[in-house]
């Protein structure tokens, strides 16, 4: 290890080291002066020109020695055969050996020895020959070849301009063609698909339109093409009682080269006939929003701001045009008065004082015109569009500078338009697809065909200036051909799908049943325990923590909820009531008139008291308040701050009466009761007597809004002997049952539904009630409900001098503001304490159901448990096993699957015929499109909602088999691989660079050396220091590449281990980053930036900051660029504002899209050149699949094995490293598999998939070489070629040779200030850098500079939960 001690000056004034490994000429190139370079220089060179750098670069690297197969760190490297074939022509200039010294005691320093690197099989065999001079030519020619023609199809589309659209459409089936002509003799004719000359079209603008309240079937389509217009109609929107709905659009023969533009065009290519075919087509779709996303896309961090500023905008944009109107009509009132007052003048009628007045104001107006003349002629009429392009309010321009806000928009068409453009879309017509009848949409067919049509044209508009943006932002040819073969997936199914969906849905209702009638036997012993509206039942539920938190109001229950009276018996009169038996309000009313409860509880209802209308109600929880809409929202009184307890008081009724906004069948009496007097009982009494002997039936009680809130049980009142009331002559009738009364959270869940029983409860997992029902408590503390907060636990009052648990020291008491928790808040004044429960997001958010997927975890360690018995724990097991299904059955169940029929061959999919098996379901072959959204984020990762997302089969979740229903038809396989931890080794990689060498870091070591049985691997390191499962580990590691804090550090510790405090949990993420990471020296003094130091990973994170920081980030492969709304030069400065996690996460994520992109075209040139039978199947994430021909799945395993040794050794390429690791040259195995799943052994058993699926093949490279003849491609086995007697393939047009050795550090001490852990020796190697001298120390780990971002960014954070969702198992070797 080099110590400060090491770095004392000789006589020369170096440190001593340079002389123990430097040459002379090393010494006196590092003995130069240096200048001091501005702050805004990233990291200074040695030297100031190109050619001194090259001459450094030059000198610094001593006579190269012959190759060895294992570096000078110990990591094995290709064999000399493959060397030769892929770094042909490559020979970059060694590290110095000054370089090497300090890569070996930085793996000393983290405990990591080289001598223990692993030793594996040498491999060789013959490579297909590079077609170029060197690897970077091989693939820029291989991109362009597999680009073509497509690329210059659509540099021709986004030069080219569509002709106007028709203004007529004619209203037939199929394919109609519109030609224009500009003398106005234009035409139409039927074509069976767009063609032009007797030629298929081969650029096309492209939308369709459906009604999915129907069917996912297309009913209408427009396209577009620089020669004419076309309009598709179905068969089925024409005459629905003759036509099938199943109709799909022909686009013409499948073999034309043919590009398709749209937006969310996957969306479209789903409803093309010929995209339904096992061969595929040479369609390829270009989606207008993944390009957007690409070049000017927003990461989920910056959303909230960017509808803030746009919010925001639009506020001052109608302030100002507000404004500016009330100039124009003042002026216009300026100018009317000078006219009437020239015309009094003419007259002789002087006014001095009017005439004065009116000068005063023209002056004021003149003032203000000057710098605002521009925005009044710019405002338009109503009913024209928004401003032209350029022409938005006049703001400041004393600092014009481009916000990242404006410069980026959401991903709709009319967002996308609007920001290209500057074209206001409406899309209200859209709704008409989603809302009305076939015969609606038919009765105006031709407005939704120009409405598809104006989509159509808004997108080509749309393309020709999004396009070359992309093209410019992403230059290399192997970006635009890998996202075209992405765009061309497709997915093959069978009987099975069907009955997976059967077996699934079937099992979750059955389970479902059992949790809604768990659920239901609790609320319903609830009722049956605590019974309201008898005497002495009202208080039962009051001493339970958890039923008190329930809404017992009584409410009286009827025929509605399937309480049915028994027969009425006729009573004679002589038997009937005794007067002195009346309702429970009444009785209270007699015995004191003008008593609180009753001037506050029972005169607002005898009154009919109404705001606007709406009666007033009054509950235990809401207190008075009236309902308002469909859904019965509770609103407050314009005069109530909280929760209104009396009503007839000045501040309410009397003042709402007086302004008559509240009404009642007495105004006087009830705002004489604002202020009562003795005098007023008479009145009262009066009141309640005409209600009381109206002789109300129970049907007309429960229907008055008012009355049914009156307690209408019978009593025997005394007072009520003393009064006189004149009651009609009792009448036979019938003996009324008393009145049955459940609690108002009962009697909603019972609330009547259509085709259901009377008193069918509605309650499911998902019900606030469910957790109160199971009585759940987190760490043995009952849970309670707030609004506020969401889901809290309550802790009762703590006896005197007890000690607070440690596992609550460091919680945060909530204190509610929320009228609704008013309970929660006085038992909080009764000692009581609440605490929020923890979310996976941190503390400010809220717990929106304990009996998520997040809580499982909890429930099986016993920090959440139940206190309802065995029901509950049966309850909270059917929901883990649910939680796949719940979350994902509508998104699976929506999938559009087109069937190749067998009998009419109406639609050929070119599957081979198979006979059925008696006794099982018919067999049958059908195709799903993957609808992905080949750049759908800013790292332009591929996106779609349900197979990218498909987590892998389960034991215990209903339905997780998804995967393994797309399976490979008779005679073909499914063959396929997983790139190994191919993110993290890309970022070790460039941290490797700056040394040039192979596992020169710690984490590029343990990357690709480090062993699970040594712990010497990453992961082990990691739950070393965390003290967790390396598994746990795994998630640390991978979102702290992706860019993550040590805030979320923190709450994966807690999550994982509920019983950590935040102070352990904070403790431990401390140790762990400044293990990994490093310290920061937050000054940019010091080698002119702001650098982490002493880490294992601290050379990892530099490269990357210093990429994202760039003034123009590029991933180092491709050399794609970021988009403009993470731009540098569009952000403002500050730490959490510049969104440096997003843009790291974009450095590493849209490296890992150069990859797979890499590897797509690889296997495109690869399959094309050697004849073999393989198309594109799907890529999730790190794992791509080809659905191969049986005989040629050997032969697709190679290329596979060979693409992944091209794609890796062109990273190390322009990483400045002429080699490769052997370790990673190829895939650890690749899968040929007869389903699509993770792993070829795993049997996919799951609740609804008891049968295990038979395995398939795993070969390593070993393996595939003894089945190829030792590596042929060739069908007949024959030897490879070693040269080309063949031009290459391609072009090398617009290629520019790069600067591979960028990344390279220009000098040692730059490295080893990163490696040591001593901030003095930092400064002493800075001062010996610069010749200045550095007094201020480093700040300390957790110190910010400007106000920290407490928001996790979305972009790693969801990658950290993809990896959960997935369970995938990321091994690193």
């Amino acid at each position: 290890m080099l110590t400060p001690s090491r770095f004392q000056k000789s006589s020369s004034g170096l440190p001593r080291w340079i002389h123990s490994t430097g040459s002379n000429k090393q010494a006196q190139i590092y003995q130069r002066k240096r200048e001091h370079v501005p702050n805004n220089v990233l990291h200074r060179p040695t030297v100031d020109t190109v050619a001194e750098r090259q001459d450094v670069k030059t000198s610094m690297a001593v006579q190269k020695p012959r190759r060895s197969l294992r570096n000078a760190l110990g990591v094995q490297l290709l064999s000399q055969s493959l060397h030769d074939q892929v770094f042909k022509n490559c020979s970059f200039a060694a590290p110095p050996r000054i370089f090497t010294n300090i890569a070996l005691a930085h793996l000393q320093a983290h405990e990591l020895n080289p001598s223990q690197s692993s030793n594996l099989p040498s491999t060789e065999f013959s490579l297909p020959p590079l077609q170029g001079n060197n690897l970077l030519e091989h693939f820029y020619r291989i991109g362009s070849s597999n680009a073509e023609p497509y690329l210059s199809l659509a540099k021709s589309f986004a030069d080219a301009q569509l002709c106007p659209p028709p203004e007529h459409w004619n209203i037939q089936a199929g394919w109609t063609k519109y030609i224009y002509e500009s003398d106005g003799s234009g035409y139409h004719e039927h074509v069976p698909y767009p063609m032009h000359d007797g030629k298929p079209e081969q650029m096309l603008s492209f939308d369709i339109e459906n009604l999915p309240k129907y069917h996912p079937f297309p009913v209408l389509a427009c396209a577009a093409s620089p020669n004419a217009w076309y309009a598709w109609i179905s068969p089925w929107i024409l005459d629905p009682s003759n036509a099938s709905p199943e109709q799909l659009i022909p686009l013409g023969p499948p073999d034309v080269p043919r590009i398709v533009v749209g937006h969310n065009v996957s969306y479209d290519r789903a409803r093309l006939l010929e995209e339904y075919h096992v061969d595929g087509t040479k369609n390829r779709f270009l989606d207008t929003m993944a390009l957007h996303v690409a070049v000017k896309g927003i990461s989920s961090h910056q959303r909230p701001a960017w509808m803030k500023h746009k919010k925001n905008k639009e506020e001052v944009k109608v302030q100002r045009r507000e404004a500016l109107e009330v100039v124009r009509s003042m002026i216009q009132e300026v100018q009317d008065g000078m006219d009437a007052l020239r015309e009094s003048e003419a007259d002789g009628d002087i006014d001095g004082e009017s005439r004065a007045d009116l000068i005063r104001r023209w002056q004021e107006l003149q003032e203000f015109m000057p710098g605002h003349q521009a925005s009044l002629d710019r405002i338009h009429d109503s009913f024209l569009p928004g401003p032209p392009p350029g022409s938005e309010d006049v703001e400041d321009n004393d600092n014009v500078q481009s916000r990242w806000e404006d410069l980026t928009s959401m991903n709709s068409l009319a967002d996308v338009a609007k920001l290209y453009c500057s074209i206001d879309l409406s899309k209200e017509i859209r709704d008409d697809f989603l809302t009305c009848t076939p015969e609606e949409i038919l009765a105006n067919l031709s407005d939704y065909i120009s409405y598809c049509a104006s989509d159509v044209n808004v997108t080509h508009q749309v393309y020709t200036k999004v396009f070359p943006g992309f093209s410019k932002n992403c230059p290399h040819p192997v970006s635009f051909a890998g996202i075209l073969t992405m765009g061309s997936g497709f997915l093959p199914v069978n009987q099975e799908w069907e009955a997976y969906l059967e077996r699934s849905e079937g099992l979750w209702n059955k389970m479902s049943k059992g949790v809604k009638d768990g659920l239901e036997s609790l609320a319903r012993e609830a009722v049956k325990n605590h019974p309201v509206g008898a005497e002495g039942g009202e208080d039962k539920w009051k001493d339970d923590p958890w039923l008190s938190q329930l809404d017992w109001t009584p409410k009286v229950v009827g025929k509605t909820r399937g309480v049915f009276p028994p027969e009425a018996e006729v009573e004679p009169p002589a038997k009937s009531q005794p007067s002195g038996v009346v309702p429970r309000w009444y009785s209270r009313l007699l015995d004191d008139p003008l008593s609180v409860y009753v001037i506050d509880r029972i005169l607002p209802l005898l009154l009919n008291l109404s705001f606007d209308g709406h009666p007033m109600v009054f509950t235990q929880k809401d207190k008075w308040h009236y309902l308002q809409g469909k859904r019965k929202t509770i609103r407050r009184l314009p005069t109530a701050s909280g929760l209104t307890k009396y009503l007839l008081r000045p501040r309410h009724a009397l003042k709402l009466l007086d302004e008559g906004q509240m009404s009642s069948c007495d105004n006087k009496l009830a705002m004489k009761l604002c202020r009562p007097e003795n005098k007023l009982k008479k009145e009262v009494l009066k009141l309640a007597k005409s209600v009381y002997s109206r002789g109300l039936t129970e049907k007309q009680i429960i229907k008055d809004p008012w009355y049914s809130q009156l307690d209408w049980s019978e009593v025997t009142s005394n007072a009520a002997q003393a009064v006189s009331i004149v009651r009609p002559k009792p009448k036979p009738k019938p003996v009324k049952p008393p009145p049955v009364y459940w609690p108002k959270w009962f009697w909603d869940l019972t609330k009547p539904k259509k085709d259901m029983p009377p008193a069918s409860l509605d309650i499911t997992m998902k019900n606030r009630f469910a957790p109160l029902l199971l009585r759940m408590s987190w760490l043995n503390y009952p849970l309670s409900h707030s609004r506020e907060y969401g889901w809290t636990f309550r802790v009762p009052p703590r006896p005197e001098g007890e000690p607070i648990p440690e596992n609550m020291k460091r919680l945060k008491a909530l204190n509610f503001h929320d009228d609704a928790d008013e309970s929660l808040q006085i038992l909080r004044s009764e000692g009581y304490t609440f605490y929020k429960l923890p979310h996976k997001d941190g503390e400010t958010a809220n717990v929106g159901s304990p009996l998520t997927k997040t809580f499982m975890n909890y429930a099986i360690d016993g920090t959440l448990s139940c206190g309802a018995g065995e029901t509950a724990n049966a309850i909270v097991d059917v929901a883990v096993q649910g939680s796949y299904w719940i979350s994902s059955r509508d998104r699976i169940r929506r999938q559009m699957v087109s069937w190749q029929d067998p009998k009419t061959n109406r639609w050929d999919m070119g599957f081979p015929a198979e006979q059925d098996t008696e006794g099982e379901r018919p067999k049958k072959w059908g195709i799903i499109l993957p609808q992905v959204i080949t750049m759908g984020t800013v790292t332009r990762r591929a996106i779609e909602k349900t197979w990218l997302t498909a987590s892998n089969a389960k034991k215990n979740r209903v339905g997780s088999e998804l995967k393994a229903m797309v399976r490979a038809p008779p005679g073909y396989a499914i063959v396929g691989a997983d790139v190994d931890s191919e993110e993290l080794w890309i970022s070790s990689c460039m941290g490797d660079a700056q040394f040039g060498a192979h596992g020169a870091t710690a984490i590029g070591w343990m990357t690709l050396e480090g062993t699970k049985a040594a712990g010497t691997d990453l992961h082990s390191k990691t739950a070393k220091i965390l003290g967790t499962s390396r598994n746990q580990a795994k998630i640390f590691n991978y979102s702290r590449i992706y860019g993550a804090g040590m805030r979320h550090a923190i709450l994966l510790l807690q999550q994982g281990n509920s019983k950590m405090t935040p102070e352990e949990a904070h403790k431990l993420a401390s140790n762990l980053y400044a293990s990994t990471k490093g310290k920061n020296t937050y000054r940019t003094d010091i080698f002119g930036r702001r650098f982490w130091f002493g880490g294992s990973e601290s050379f990892l994170f530099n490269k990357l900051e210093a990429i994202a920081l760039s003034d123009l980030p590029q991933t180092p492969a491709l050399g794609c660029g970021i988009t403009q709304a993470l731009c540098k030069q569009n952000l403002p400065e500050g730490f959490g504002s510049d969104y440096l996690p997003s843009r790291i996460n974009w450095v590493v994520q849209s490296s890992g899209v150069d990859y797979l992109h890499l590897l797509i075209v690889s296997m495109d040139y690869l399959i094309k050149k050697f004849g073999i039978q393989a198309r594109y199947l799907i890529s999730v994430h790190d794992e791509l699949r080809y659905l191969v021909k049986e005989g040629d799945q050997y032969r697709a395993a190679l290329a596979l094995q060979i693409a992944n040794l091209w794609t890796r050794s062109m990273f190390a390429y322009k990483l400045g490293m002429d080699d490769l690791p052997q370790g990673v040259a190829f895939f650890s195995a690749v899968d040929v598999d007869k389903v699509l799943r993770k792993e070829v052994d795993m049997p996919c058993i799951t609740p609804s998939q008891p049968e295990p699926i038979p395995p398939g093949e795993c070969l390593d490279i070993t393996q595939i070489l003894e089945k190829t003849n030792n590596g042929s491609l060739w069908r007949d086995g024959r030897a490879m070629e070693t040269k080309i007697n063949e031009p290459f393939e391609g072009s090398l047009e617009g290629y520019v040779e790069p600067d591979c050795l960028i990344h390279r550090s220009p000098s040692p001490a730059w490295l080893q200030a990163q490696s040591t852990k001593d901030f003095g020796e930092v400064k002493h190697l800075a001062k010996e850098e610069s010749g200045l001298k550095f007094v201020r120390d480093a700040g300390p780990l957790a110190k910010t500079r400007g106000k920290r971002s407490d928001k996790i960014s979305d972009d790693w954070a969801e990658m950290v939960e993809r990896v959960l969702q997935s369970g995938r198992d990321l091994n690193l070797w």
